[in-house]
């Protein structure tokens, strides 16, 4: 999970109906094997078709974020606004999602916790104040289990791997932290209507300290049409959002 003095993060899971591209090489070789097509190790002697389901048309766009967080005895203790777009890429056989935001909050409570627990300075509290974050996450489905599997990357140079599923309208996900991250965490997105939706996530420290983020999310912008396509490039690849 992200160190415990990091904004709530602004960007959440949706799901995806997916499947990874095999190679043309590993194709061609089981094709002329025809022994090859009852081994479970061979890939798929044709490509899987892009995403088209209508969770993942629906997801597709810009949206607008407000979150906030509750830290074990704080609540609210940080407040911030921010940025997602949502693209297909590589084919259609993935979702990338970046976003980047800004810290719009901080609790007189949790300031005066800093300053006397941990001897922050005013200079210290300025710069959290002015605080702009970001992250990517790119997710895809496996094609035999169809079980959700997600990566997220950000500006804390923390990773997170994710595995979840969806049920209806919502979609529950399950993360483990590394790098300069620790802990688990527990994201659980619900989708309200066609324009708004909302997140819940749940993490653990290894102390046993509990962080919760709720954000919500409401639609700025819609993609064309991804089932007509498929192997249209995102509009911004390679980059986060402009900051707000």
């Amino acid at each position: 999970m992200r160190k415990w003095l990091v904004v709530p993060a602004i960007i959440t899971l949706c799901l995806a109906s997916c499947a990874t591209e095999p190679g043309t090489r590993g194709a061609s070789s089981a094709a002329n094997r025809p022994d090859k097509a009852a081994d479970p190790n061979s890939p798929p002697l044709e490509p899987l078709k892009a995403l088209s389901d209508e969770w993942s048309r629906w997801l597709i766009g810009q949206w607008e974020v407000t979150a906030e967080s509750d830290l074990a005895q704080f609540k609210s203790w940080v407040k911030g606004r921010g940025r997602m777009n949502v693209d297909l890429v590589l084919g259609g056989q993935f979702i990338v999602m970046t976003s980047a935001g800004q810290m719009t909050e901080l609790s007189d409570e949790y300031v005066q916790y800093l300053k006397k627990k941990l001897h922050a300075s005013d200079e210290d509290i300025r710069e959290l104040r002015n605080m702009h974050f970001g992250d990517l996450e790119l997710r895809t489905i496996e094609p035999k289990t169809g079980r959700i599997v997600a990566y997220l990357f950000d500006s804390w140079r923390c990773v997170a791997k994710g595995t979840g599923k969806r049920e209806g309208n919502r979609e529950i996900m399950e993360w483990e932290w590394s790098v300069a991250g620790q802990g688990t965490s527990v994201r659980v997105t619900e989708r309200l209507s066609n324009d708004r939706f909302i997140v819940v996530e749940r993490y653990t420290l290894p102390d046993g300290t509990i962080m919760q983020d709720k954000s919500q999310m409401i639609r700025k912008e819609s993609r064309p049409d991804e089932e007509s396509e498929p192997d249209r490039e995102p509009r911004h690849p390679g980059r986060l959002p402009d900051e707000v």
